[in-house]
Protein backbone atom coordinates (compact mmCIF):
# COMPACT_ATOMS: atom_id res chain seq x y z
CA UNK A 1 0.00 0.00 0.00
CA UNK A 2 1.19 3.50 -0.80
CA UNK A 3 -0.36 6.98 -0.84
CA UNK A 4 -2.61 7.70 -3.83
CA UNK A 5 -3.94 10.93 -5.32
CA UNK A 6 -7.43 10.74 -6.77
CA UNK A 7 -10.51 12.68 -7.74
CA UNK A 8 -14.03 11.26 -7.43
CA UNK A 9 -16.73 10.81 -10.06
CA UNK A 10 -20.26 9.46 -9.49
CA UNK A 11 -19.09 5.84 -9.46
CA UNK A 12 -16.24 6.71 -7.10
CA UNK A 13 -18.63 8.44 -4.71
CA UNK A 14 -20.86 5.36 -4.71
CA UNK A 15 -17.89 3.10 -3.96
CA UNK A 16 -16.71 5.46 -1.21
CA UNK A 17 -20.15 5.46 0.41
CA UNK A 18 -20.38 1.68 0.22
CA UNK A 19 -16.87 1.25 1.67
CA UNK A 20 -17.65 3.62 4.54
CA UNK A 21 -20.94 1.85 5.34
CA UNK A 22 -19.35 -1.59 5.22
CA UNK A 23 -16.59 -0.27 7.45
CA UNK A 24 -19.16 0.91 10.01
CA UNK A 25 -20.73 -2.54 10.05
CA UNK A 26 -17.29 -4.15 10.36
CA UNK A 27 -16.44 -1.73 13.18
CA UNK A 28 -19.64 -2.67 14.99
CA UNK A 29 -18.69 -6.34 14.73
CA UNK A 30 -15.17 -5.48 15.97
CA UNK A 31 -16.78 -4.15 19.15
CA UNK A 32 -18.47 -7.53 19.64
CA UNK A 33 -15.17 -9.35 19.10
CA UNK A 34 -13.27 -7.11 21.53
CA UNK A 35 -15.93 -7.52 24.19
CA UNK A 36 -16.69 -11.22 23.82
CA UNK A 37 -13.64 -13.04 22.47
CA UNK A 38 -11.49 -12.68 25.63
CA UNK A 39 -14.45 -13.81 27.75
CA UNK A 40 -15.03 -16.76 25.44
CA UNK A 41 -11.41 -17.84 25.84
CA UNK A 42 -11.52 -17.50 29.62
CA UNK A 43 -15.05 -18.76 30.31
CA UNK A 44 -15.53 -21.84 32.49
CA UNK A 45 -16.61 -24.70 30.27
CA UNK A 46 -18.38 -26.33 33.22
CA UNK A 47 -20.46 -23.24 34.04
CA UNK A 48 -24.20 -23.68 33.98
CA UNK A 49 -24.76 -20.56 31.85
CA UNK A 50 -24.87 -21.33 28.09
CA UNK A 51 -21.45 -20.76 26.51
CA UNK A 52 -20.82 -17.27 25.19
CA UNK A 53 -20.22 -16.85 21.46
CA UNK A 54 -19.90 -14.02 18.97
CA UNK A 55 -23.50 -14.62 17.90
CA UNK A 56 -25.28 -15.50 21.13
CA UNK A 57 -26.71 -14.24 23.35
CA UNK A 58 -28.05 -11.20 21.49
CA UNK A 59 -26.47 -7.81 22.10
CA UNK A 60 -27.35 -6.35 25.48
CA UNK A 61 -26.34 -3.55 27.84
CA UNK A 62 -23.28 -4.64 29.84
CA UNK A 63 -24.69 -2.84 32.90
CA UNK A 64 -28.37 -3.85 33.14
CA UNK A 65 -28.12 -6.81 30.69
CA UNK A 66 -31.29 -5.67 28.91
CA UNK A 67 -31.39 -6.85 25.26
CA UNK A 68 -30.87 -4.06 22.75
CA UNK A 69 -33.38 -3.28 20.00
CA UNK A 70 -32.31 -2.89 16.38
CA UNK A 71 -32.52 0.89 16.58
CA UNK A 72 -29.99 0.80 19.42
CA UNK A 73 -27.45 -1.01 17.24
CA UNK A 74 -27.05 1.40 14.32
CA UNK A 75 -23.31 2.16 14.16
CA UNK A 76 -22.40 5.65 15.46
CA UNK A 77 -25.94 6.99 14.96
CA UNK A 78 -27.42 5.09 17.93
CA UNK A 79 -24.73 6.34 20.31
CA UNK A 80 -25.49 10.00 19.64
CA UNK A 81 -29.24 9.45 19.33
CA UNK A 82 -29.21 7.91 22.83
CA UNK A 83 -26.86 10.69 23.99
CA UNK A 84 -24.26 8.13 25.05
CA UNK A 85 -26.53 6.37 27.54
CA UNK A 86 -28.37 3.05 27.71
CA UNK A 87 -32.05 3.42 26.74
CA UNK A 88 -33.09 1.23 29.68
CA UNK A 89 -30.84 1.97 32.66
CA UNK A 90 -29.39 5.33 31.50
CA UNK A 91 -25.84 4.18 32.30
CA UNK A 92 -23.13 5.71 30.16
CA UNK A 93 -22.06 3.86 27.02
CA UNK A 94 -18.29 3.75 26.51
CA UNK A 95 -17.25 6.16 23.75
CA UNK A 96 -14.77 3.62 22.42
CA UNK A 97 -17.68 1.83 20.70
CA UNK A 98 -18.45 4.60 18.23
CA UNK A 99 -14.77 5.52 17.96
CA UNK A 100 -13.94 1.97 16.88
CA UNK A 101 -16.73 2.06 14.30
CA UNK A 102 -15.47 5.36 12.85
CA UNK A 103 -11.85 4.19 12.86
CA UNK A 104 -12.63 0.95 11.03
CA UNK A 105 -14.90 2.77 8.57
CA UNK A 106 -12.10 5.23 7.83
CA UNK A 107 -9.70 2.34 7.27
CA UNK A 108 -12.08 0.68 4.79
CA UNK A 109 -12.38 3.97 2.95
CA UNK A 110 -8.59 4.34 2.86
CA UNK A 111 -8.24 0.82 1.46
CA UNK A 112 -10.74 1.63 -1.30
CA UNK A 113 -8.71 4.72 -2.16
CA UNK A 114 -5.32 3.02 -1.98
CA UNK A 115 -6.38 0.43 -4.55
CA UNK A 116 -7.93 3.07 -6.83
CA UNK A 117 -11.47 1.76 -6.49
CA UNK A 118 -12.64 5.36 -6.11
CA UNK A 119 -11.13 6.47 -9.43
CA UNK A 120 -12.20 3.64 -11.71
CA UNK A 121 -15.04 4.36 -14.08
CA UNK A 122 -17.96 1.92 -14.05
CA UNK A 123 -16.10 -1.32 -14.87
CA UNK A 124 -16.50 -2.44 -18.46
CA UNK A 125 -15.80 -5.91 -19.75
CA UNK A 126 -12.16 -5.06 -20.42
CA UNK A 127 -11.66 -3.77 -16.88
CA UNK A 128 -13.48 -6.53 -15.01
CA UNK A 129 -10.33 -8.59 -14.28
CA UNK A 130 -8.43 -5.52 -13.03
CA UNK A 131 -11.42 -4.38 -10.99
CA UNK A 132 -11.78 -7.82 -9.39
CA UNK A 133 -8.08 -7.91 -8.43
CA UNK A 134 -8.16 -4.43 -6.92
CA UNK A 135 -11.46 -5.10 -5.17
CA UNK A 136 -10.16 -8.34 -3.65
CA UNK A 137 -6.89 -6.71 -2.55
CA UNK A 138 -8.75 -3.82 -0.94
CA UNK A 139 -11.13 -6.20 0.83
CA UNK A 140 -8.26 -8.32 2.18
CA UNK A 141 -6.43 -5.28 3.58
CA UNK A 142 -9.68 -3.88 4.98
CA UNK A 143 -10.38 -7.14 6.83
CA UNK A 144 -6.80 -7.36 8.07
CA UNK A 145 -6.93 -3.81 9.41
CA UNK A 146 -10.22 -4.56 11.16
CA UNK A 147 -8.65 -7.57 12.84
CA UNK A 148 -5.69 -5.44 13.94
CA UNK A 149 -8.03 -2.93 15.58
CA UNK A 150 -9.54 -5.83 17.55
CA UNK A 151 -6.12 -7.22 18.50
CA UNK A 152 -4.81 -3.84 19.68
CA UNK A 153 -7.77 -3.30 22.01
CA UNK A 154 -7.77 -6.86 23.35
CA UNK A 155 -4.04 -6.81 24.03
CA UNK A 156 -4.27 -3.41 25.72
CA UNK A 157 -7.09 -4.50 28.02
CA UNK A 158 -6.20 -8.16 28.63
CA UNK A 159 -2.56 -8.56 27.50
CA UNK A 160 -3.75 -11.22 25.11
CA UNK A 161 -3.29 -11.70 21.37
CA UNK A 162 -5.72 -14.55 20.57
CA UNK A 163 -4.69 -17.23 18.11
CA UNK A 164 -8.29 -17.08 16.90
CA UNK A 165 -7.36 -13.80 15.18
CA UNK A 166 -3.62 -13.99 14.49
CA UNK A 167 -3.52 -17.46 12.96
CA UNK A 168 -6.35 -17.16 10.38
CA UNK A 169 -4.98 -13.83 9.17
CA UNK A 170 -1.44 -15.20 8.95
CA UNK A 171 -2.74 -17.94 6.65
CA UNK A 172 -4.88 -15.42 4.77
CA UNK A 173 -1.72 -13.41 4.09
CA UNK A 174 0.06 -16.46 2.72
CA UNK A 175 -2.92 -17.37 0.54
CA UNK A 176 -3.35 -13.76 -0.60
CA UNK A 177 0.28 -13.56 -1.71
CA UNK A 178 -0.01 -16.88 -3.57
CA UNK A 179 -2.98 -15.47 -5.53
CA UNK A 180 -1.22 -12.19 -6.33
CA UNK A 181 -3.45 -9.95 -4.22
CA UNK A 182 -0.82 -8.55 -1.82
CA UNK A 183 1.83 -7.32 -4.24
CA UNK A 184 4.53 -9.73 -3.03
CA UNK A 185 5.58 -13.23 -3.95
CA UNK A 186 4.84 -16.39 -1.97
CA UNK A 187 8.56 -16.64 -1.24
CA UNK A 188 8.61 -13.16 0.30
CA UNK A 189 5.48 -13.93 2.30
CA UNK A 190 6.87 -17.21 3.66
CA UNK A 191 10.23 -15.69 4.54
CA UNK A 192 8.48 -12.74 6.13
CA UNK A 193 6.36 -14.99 8.35
CA UNK A 194 9.37 -17.08 9.33
CA UNK A 195 11.56 -14.02 9.96
CA UNK A 196 8.84 -12.37 12.04
CA UNK A 197 8.32 -15.33 14.31
CA UNK A 198 11.95 -16.45 14.66
CA UNK A 199 13.33 -12.95 15.34
CA UNK A 200 11.03 -12.39 18.32
CA UNK A 201 11.48 -16.02 19.41
CA UNK A 202 15.25 -15.50 19.53
CA UNK A 203 14.97 -12.19 21.40
CA UNK A 204 12.53 -13.68 23.93
CA UNK A 205 14.72 -16.68 24.66
CA UNK A 206 17.85 -14.55 24.94
CA UNK A 207 16.08 -12.26 27.42
CA UNK A 208 14.87 -15.27 29.38
CA UNK A 209 18.39 -16.69 29.49
CA UNK A 210 19.90 -13.43 30.75
CA UNK A 211 17.20 -12.17 33.13
CA UNK A 212 15.50 -15.45 34.10
CA UNK A 213 12.18 -13.74 33.33
CA UNK A 214 9.83 -13.87 30.37
CA UNK A 215 9.84 -10.60 28.46
CA UNK A 216 7.69 -11.45 25.45
CA UNK A 217 4.71 -13.72 24.88
CA UNK A 218 3.99 -16.12 22.04
CA UNK A 219 1.27 -13.76 20.85
CA UNK A 220 3.80 -11.07 19.89
CA UNK A 221 5.79 -13.62 17.90
CA UNK A 222 2.69 -14.75 16.01
CA UNK A 223 1.63 -11.16 15.41
CA UNK A 224 4.98 -10.27 13.84
CA UNK A 225 4.76 -13.47 11.76
CA UNK A 226 1.37 -12.21 10.55
CA UNK A 227 2.92 -8.89 9.50
CA UNK A 228 5.73 -10.74 7.76
CA UNK A 229 3.23 -12.79 5.75
CA UNK A 230 1.49 -9.61 4.55
CA UNK A 231 4.50 -7.33 4.09
CA UNK A 232 7.52 -9.56 3.51
CA UNK A 233 10.72 -9.64 5.60
CA UNK A 234 12.32 -6.22 4.96
CA UNK A 235 9.43 -3.99 6.14
CA UNK A 236 9.62 -5.74 9.51
CA UNK A 237 12.81 -3.80 10.26
CA UNK A 238 11.27 -0.29 10.32
CA UNK A 239 8.09 -1.71 11.85
CA UNK A 240 9.91 -3.15 14.88
CA UNK A 241 12.14 -0.08 15.21
CA UNK A 242 9.13 2.24 15.25
CA UNK A 243 7.19 0.00 17.65
CA UNK A 244 10.15 -0.31 20.03
CA UNK A 245 10.76 3.43 20.01
CA UNK A 246 7.13 4.35 20.58
CA UNK A 247 6.76 1.68 23.28
CA UNK A 248 9.86 2.93 25.10
CA UNK A 249 8.68 6.54 24.92
CA UNK A 250 5.28 5.55 26.26
CA UNK A 251 6.90 3.62 29.11
CA UNK A 252 9.02 6.65 30.05
CA UNK A 253 5.97 8.92 29.88
CA UNK A 254 3.93 6.59 32.08
CA UNK A 255 6.80 6.33 34.55
CA UNK A 256 6.98 10.11 34.73
CA UNK A 257 3.22 10.44 35.22
CA UNK A 258 2.66 7.65 37.75
CA UNK A 259 6.11 7.78 39.41
CA UNK A 260 5.47 4.31 40.83
CA UNK A 261 5.49 2.04 37.82
CA UNK A 262 6.40 -1.43 39.04
CA UNK A 263 9.14 -3.29 37.21
CA UNK A 264 6.82 -6.30 37.21
CA UNK A 265 3.97 -4.40 35.54
CA UNK A 266 4.29 -5.26 31.85
CA UNK A 267 3.30 -2.96 29.00
CA UNK A 268 1.63 -4.84 26.11
CA UNK A 269 3.76 -4.58 22.99
CA UNK A 270 1.05 -5.63 20.53
CA UNK A 271 -0.68 -2.22 20.32
CA UNK A 272 2.61 -0.51 19.48
CA UNK A 273 3.35 -3.08 16.77
CA UNK A 274 -0.13 -2.54 15.33
CA UNK A 275 0.03 1.27 15.43
CA UNK A 276 3.44 1.11 13.77
CA UNK A 277 2.08 -1.23 11.10
CA UNK A 278 -0.74 1.20 10.30
CA UNK A 279 1.78 4.05 10.07
CA UNK A 280 3.99 1.98 7.78
CA UNK A 281 1.05 1.07 5.54
CA UNK A 282 -0.15 4.66 5.28
CA UNK A 283 3.34 5.95 4.45
CA UNK A 284 3.99 3.08 2.07
CA UNK A 285 6.40 0.24 2.96
CA UNK A 286 8.46 0.73 -0.21
CA UNK A 287 8.81 4.47 0.41
CA UNK A 288 9.93 3.85 4.00
CA UNK A 289 12.46 1.20 2.92
CA UNK A 290 13.80 3.52 0.24
CA UNK A 291 14.10 6.35 2.78
CA UNK A 292 16.06 4.06 5.12
CA UNK A 293 18.26 2.96 2.20
CA UNK A 294 17.20 -0.66 2.69
CA UNK A 295 16.15 -0.92 -0.97
CA UNK A 296 17.06 1.03 -4.08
Amino acid sequence: MSPQNFSLDAFGLLVALLAALLGLVAGSFCNVVVLRLPRMLMQDAAHSIPPLSLMAPRSHCPKCLHPLLWQHLIPVVSFFWLKGRCAHCAERIASRYWQTEVLVSLWWLICAGQFQLLTLNTPSTGLQALFFTQLTSALLWALMGSALVCLAQIDWEHQLLPDALTQPFLWLGLLGSSCGFLGLSVKESLWGAAAGYMSFWGIANLYLLVSKREGMGQGDMKLLALFGAWLGPLPLIPLVLLASTSGALFGLWRLKITKNLSANEPIPFGPFLILSAFALLLLGPKQVLHFLALVR
